[in-house]
């Protein structure tokens, strides 16, 4: 087997650093959390990022639940103003989810066919 390790290879780097973002949909934060701890630096700092994108988009949900929970238990009291301001921060919430989760998608195809494994995350 070859001495020279597969994270220094642009080939590998680039594999890592794009399995990184899409680890979005098979182990979020966990595997981004190895790569940036095990790999070499640019495949390390695109891990780095996809683990932000990845709590981002997993945190979401629950602020969103915990806002419509509180939105719904306002309707009952007729809290309009609050339920509205609830429905408008989950709407944005919602955006901001799907947004960062094709942003995973598009960061992972764009650092898997780049020519260079070193771009700027």
């Amino acid at each position: 087997m070859n001495e020279q390790s597969l994270h220094s290879d642009t080939q590998g780097g680039r594999v890592l650093s794009s399995i990184s973002y899409f680890s979005i949909f098979f182990a979020p934060i966990i595997l981004p959390i190895i790569i940036w701890i095990f790999a070499d630096k640019p495949a390390s700092a695109h891990a780095a990022k996809s683990l932000f994108y990845h709590i981002i988009t997993y945190i979401g949900p629950v602020f969103i639940a915990i806002t419509l929970g509180l939105g719904s238990t306002l309707i009952n009291q007729q809290q309009n103003t609050i339920t509205v301001i609830a429905i408008i921060f989950s709407i944005i919430l919602i955006i901001l989810t799907i947004w960062y989760t094709i942003k995973n998608v598009y960061r992972g195809v764009k650092v898997l066919i780049s020519e260079n494994a070193y771009f700027n995350p």
